[in-house]
């Protein structure tokens, strides 16, 4: 799937080298492949629907932030295609 916020998942170093937005979140591209720390609520990235609410509350008390689920849905993917 193209975006053309994402740019296919490469930010060109927007939010920090090796950060890409993997099914929408934000994550450094190695964690994201090995499953470091899978519990860990990441940031969304621009193609996600709450990129506006969390530029105006980064915290999330009044959105819900779906990364975790994003991430374990992207890695299943990638265990059954792998």
């Amino acid at each position: 799937m193209t975006c053309k916020h994402c740019h296919n998942g490469f930010l060109d170093g927007r939010f920090g080298q090796d950060v890409e937005c993997v099914n929408g979140v934000l994550i450094d591209i190695d964690e994201a492949h090995e499953g470091v720390s899978p519990d860990v609520v990441r940031p969304v990235a621009p193609c996600h629907p709450c990129w506006e609410k969390q530029l105006s509350d980064p915290d999330g008390e009044t959105w819900e932030n779906d990364s975790i689920e994003r991430l374990e849905a992207w890695r299943g993917a990638e265990v059954s295609h792998g």
